[in-house]
């Protein structure tokens, strides 16, 4: 890939590829093909060395792939905590409606996102490796170690390459995850110091007791021995009835016996 910003056009498209089936990531630069032929003056020994570098270079390219796709794994992990402390930090951010602290927080999940894409995309994508066939290699009428020599200094090219890429990949991602962090970083302090202040709208509630209305005292309209009493207290059920004093008459007294 080449041209202006063919890093960040091959970024985007190891990002895309793990949504994209099928989608074969890029290379930064293209193998430097080998198509000379061993020197036929060559000794047999010589040869032996030409052969036992080149699987040495294959299997340390082996080597190398792994470890960048064991570091995109903890990288993934990096990515995914730093996704759920910003969808923790949402709501009090949303309450500010400050249009700077929206505008970092959104940067800061687009980079995080980013970020993981990259790194499922190291971890699960196609690598770009040659193998050499040893069932071809066994119908080969030439010396064998003759071709097997000219196989790996052909196909070595294009390990490097992948690997290469790989681990530029893996560095853009990591420093998107670093600048998603810091963006966060810089947006969690105020919306925190915000929400310690009361700037955080919320139902008031107060400390003190609603106070109760104080009671009144109406005058009662009973009649207490024949007088109105205005300054009486009134009972729990108060009555409206009058209360009326009769006189019983008292019983005849009997008169002696004669």
């Amino acid at each position: 890939m080449t041209g202006r910003f063919a890093e960040l056009r091959g970024y985007l498209q190891f990002a895309i590829s793990p949504f994209w089936p099928g989608m074969e990531v890029p290379l930064f630069e293209a193998p430097k093909p080998f198509k000379w032929k061993i020197d036929r003056d060559l000794q047999a020994d010589d040869i032996a060395v030409i052969v036992e570098e080149g699987r040495r270079q294959v299997d340390r390219q082996y080597a190398d792939l792994e470890k960048v796709r064991g570091r995109a794994g903890g990288l993934l992990t990096l990515c995914l905590a730093e996704l759920a402390a910003l969808s923790a930090g949402a709501n009090r951010l949303f309450t500010h409606a400050n249009p700077w602290l929206i505008t970092a927080w959104a940067l800061s999940v687009v980079f995080v996102l980013l970020s993981m894409g990259g790194a499922i995309a190291l971890m699960t994508a196609k690598a770009n490796f040659t193998r050499i066939d040893t069932a071809g290699l066994a119908l080969v009428r030439h010396p064998i170690r003759r071709v097997a020599a000219t196989s790996y200094a052909q196909i070595v090219g294009l390990g490097e390459q992948t690997v290469a890429a790989r681990i530029t990949v893996l560095r853009d991602g990591v420093l998107l995850a670093i600048v998603a962090a810091i963006l966060y970083a810089a947006v969690w302090p105020v919306i925190t110091l915000g929400a310690s202040n009361g700037q955080n709208p919320g139902p008031a509630t107060s400390s003190t007791a609603p106070s109760s209305p104080a009671p009144t005292i109406t005058p009662s309209q009973s009649i207490s021995g024949g007088t109105l009493c205005l300054t009486c207290t009134p009972s729990s059920a108060p009555s409206s009835s009058t209360t009326r004093r009769t006189s019983v008459p008292s019983p005849p007294l009997s008169s002696p016996p004669p």
